[in-house]
């Protein structure tokens, strides 16, 4: 009875302590990814402010205000030629003081039509700068847009046009998350990844193009504007992840920011830690049971 109930004793104490180990890593985890989440929420802020930088740049150069003021295409293409490249910009628009296209850099051929409309737009041409994050259709999969409008104003300060620079949040934008990190991430237009580290089988072959179908996940980030912290099953795989709501600059929920860490790579992180618990506890369990084994013994003995 006294063997029985030691091991009984330990056992349940060995499974009680792991169990715990195991919660306790997984909520460090989580809260781990919350900061690394954060971390990823940061890096788009950060290039909210190089495209509004960019987009200054650009209207402080005084031949490109005088050639809006002259509505000259062809200047605002020879002036911006090279702009794109050396910034490492998707797109390059300038506009008149009514919301006229004057210029896509990217296709200088294609002008003339109106951004009135465009929310970014509109600020800019009540003399206001802003960024936002847009989403636009693609090849593969629809792209993610980090977008910034500033005015152009000529020696009165008032506003004869605008510049809007993007910037794409691509598979090199998480790549450098991911390096930083040590985490996967995936940037989402709606449920639709736009960009992740995830690569298929062949190891090249980007997963983008595919549906978040997790109906709790979408419920939560994009129809209720709050943070995602759990375990979910991504690509067959389960994974400790936190979501996050991208939303744009009327406060408009767009898209999804992914971080996650594989849950088997978290149990081997705490592997070390259970091995040394059972060896601890067959030790202790045999320096507990071998006393009571001799004792009944000879107690046995002397009742016979």
């Amino acid at each position: 009875i006294f063997i029985t109930l030691t091991l009984g004793v330990f056992l349940i104490t060995t499974v009680s302590f792991t169990f715990l180990l195991v919660s306790n890593v997984q909520k460090e985890s989580l809260s781990n990814l919350q900061t690394a989440s954060n971390v990823l929420q940061y890096a788009i802020n950060a290039k909210k402010a190089e495209t509004l930088a960019d987009a200054s740049a650009v209207t402080a150069n005084s031949a490109i205000v005088n050639a809006v003021m002259a509505k000259d295409n062809k200047t605002l293409e020879n002036l911006t030629s090279t702009f794109l490249q050396e910034k490492k910009l998707s797109s390059l628009i300038i506009t008149s003081n009514a919301g006229q296209v004057l210029l896509r850099a990217e296709n200088p051929a294609n002008y003339g039509d109106s951004l009135s409309s465009n929310p970014l737009v509109r600020l800019a041409l009540i003399g206001q700068s802003s960024s936002s994050i847009g989403i636009q259709s693609g090849v593969l999969a629809p792209l993610v847009y980090v977008t910034s409008a500033t005015p152009i104003m000529n020696a009165s300060n008032q506003v004869v046009g605008t510049v809007i620079v993007s910037l794409t949040a691509d598979n090199a934008f998480v790549d450098g998350i991911k390096n930083a990190t040590g985490l996967d991430s995936t940037v989402y237009a709606g449920n639709v990844s736009s960009a992740t580290t995830f690569v298929a089988p062949d190891g090249t072959t980007r997963l983008i193009g595919l549906k978040n179908t997790n109906s709790v996940v979408q419920n939560t980030v994009l129809n209720n504007d709050k943070n995602f912290n759990g375990s979910v099953s991504i690509y067959n795989r389960q994974f400790l992840a936190v979501y996050a709501p991208l939303k744009d600059i009327n406060n408009n929920v767009v898209g999804m920011l992914f971080m996650g860490v594989p849950q088997a790579s978290i149990l081997q992180t705490a592997g070390h830690s259970f091995e040394l618990t059972f060896v601890v506890t067959a030790i202790l369990l045999l320096l507990a049971i071998a006393p009571a084994y001799f004792i009944s013994k000879y107690i046995a003995k002397q009742l016979d």
